[in-house]
């Protein structure tokens, strides 16, 4: 009997540790669903990467008068090239560093009926990409970049910059983390911002691949001009290689018409496949080592080269090309500099007519030019003097005060200005003129770029020149 009895209770107590051994079991099995999402930095193998990008919608620009016309966008760019990361600099986005080498860079742009084509010069090949908040700082160790080529490869979605959306802790499928502001910020390259949000998630892992999506929005400014980013789309992380092997991106933009850019309303659709590279190429563990930490500050300034001219210079980076008319009148390339959102000034340059060789165009003459430029505006010279040089070049620079008249609603106002001209002439005759037009409050902040601008104007063949004599060899 007490068999009897002790039978049902055998019963119940065996489906109670049953169930004790599931509950087990359960937390084990959740324990191991936890899974590590991470591209350390100390992870320096190559990796083979390609991206291609389509984008299209609209840009606007002012046609005056609190007017704007709209153009349409389709552009298509194409890359491939092998990355190596760097140790980082700091904390955060400047953790994120890493030197390319590219194979191929190339875009292809159509606004309106107007279509360009470009792609990197072979000198540029190797880039250092050095994460910021604002986005990625990139310079060439062996060449001064252009502006061209720096916009060329400063793209939406940024590989580099993608990896810091990946959780910095084990994370179980189904479980959504806050992006940190300065990694939306970073892959949404906007400069300034004022709302960041941004949460990644943890989908699904299938056969050793993890699939992680991802949305957000970031606003702030870009170049000045309010600007408004949503980014969504999902990547795919190998488990077993610990490497995101792809990303799909949408980067929508909604930004307005600035000092610098024209307003634009796009699509960028990004599509991103990494892998294990079979070898190191350019980049070695030497090379990688020889990088300094920080970017050297001789790498830093951009090279304009006004080819049909057979012009170049050198300018910091704040300085923005706005308009470049090198055959249509009047022939001129108009500069900008922003620091920090803010327009400081704006150089204009062009060929003035050629003198016999080792002369220049006599200094009363170009005051009076001056004069007659500014009409009513002209003021006073307030400072003259000739800039030495380190070889036969021979600079002048005349400073003017005046007034510069804006138009303010249904009237007009006066704001003082101060135009800082230059007159470069090289042995052969050769001349070129220089303005930069700012306010007088932003001489401090100008702080002398004007005549570091000046000083590296290099005279050359023109590009069509070039081409002749190419022909003729």
């Amino acid at each position: 009997m007490l068999a009897a009895l002790a039978r049902p209770w055998t019963s119940t107590g065996m489906k109670v540790l049953a169930s004790l051994v599931a509950m087990s079991w359960v937390s084990v099995s959740q324990a191991a669903d936890a899974y590590s999402l991470e591209e350390p930095a100390t992870d320096v193998r190559v990796r083979d990467v390609t991206m291609q990008v389509t984008i299209d919608g609209k840009i606007a620009t002012s046609a005056g008068g609190g007017k704007s016309v709209s153009h349409d966008l389709d552009a298509q760019a194409a890359y491939r090239f092998r990355e190596r990361r760097l140790t980082g600099a700091g904390r955060d986005a400047e953790a994120y560093r890493c030197v390319r080498e590219y194979d191929q860079a190339s875009t292809r742009t159509k606004i309106s009926d107007e279509l360009s084509t470009q792609s990197m010069p072979a000198r540029m090949r190797v880039i250092v990409s050095h994460g910021q908040r604002s986005g990625m700082q990139r310079y060439c160790p062996t060449a001064l970049m252009t502006r061209d080529a720096l916009e060329l490869i400063d793209v939406p979605g940024d590989p580099l910059a993608v990896l810091a959306l990946l959780p910095s802790r084990r994370v179980e499928v189904g479980e959504e983390w806050e992006v940190e502001d300065w990694a939306a910020q970073m892959l949404s390259t906007v400069e300034a911002t004022t709302e960041s949000k941004m949460t990644a998630k943890l989908v699904s892992v299938e056969d050793e691949t993890a699939r992680v999506e991802f949305s957000g929005t970031v606003k702030g400014a870009r170049l000045g001009a309010l600007t408004n980013v949503k980014l969504s789309g999902h990547l795919l992380f190998d488990l077993t290689k610990q490497l995101v092997t792809s990303v799909d991106l949408t980067h929508s933009e909604e930004g307005a018409i600035g000092t610098i850019a024209p307003g634009i309303d796009s699509d960028a659709h990004v599509v991103i496949t990494r892998s294990l590279a079979s070898g190191d190429g350019a980049l070695t563990k030497a090379f990688a080592e020889s990088i300094p930490l920080d970017p050297p500050g001789d790498r830093l300034p951009l090279e304009f080269d006004a080819g049909p001219w057979g012009l170049s210079l050198v300018h910091g980076r704040g300085w923005h090309v706005f308009h470049a008319s090198y055959d249509s009148d009047p022939q001129v390339v108009i500069l900008r500099l922003l620091d920090q959102g803010t327009l400081v000034s704006q150089c204009n340059f062009s060929p003035v007519a050629k003198v016999a060789a080792g002369q220049t165009t006599p200094v009363e003459q170009y005051e009076a030019s001056i004069r007659q430029s500014l009409g009513d505006q002209f003021g006073a010279i307030v400072a003259r003097d000739r800039i030495p040089t380190q070889d036969d070049r021979t600079i002048f620079r005349v400073t003017v005060e005046g007034k510069y008249t804006l138009p303010s609603g249904d009237e007009t106002k006066e704001v003082p200005m101060t135009w800082v001209y230059y007159l470069c002439a090289d042995p052969s005759g050769r001349q070129v003129s220089f303005v930069f037009a700012l306010e007088p409050e932003m001489r401090e902040r100008l702080a002398g770029q004007d005549r570091q601008i000046v000083e590296t104007l290099q005279f050359g063949p023109p590009v069509r020149q070039q081409a002749s004599q190419r022909g003729a060899n």
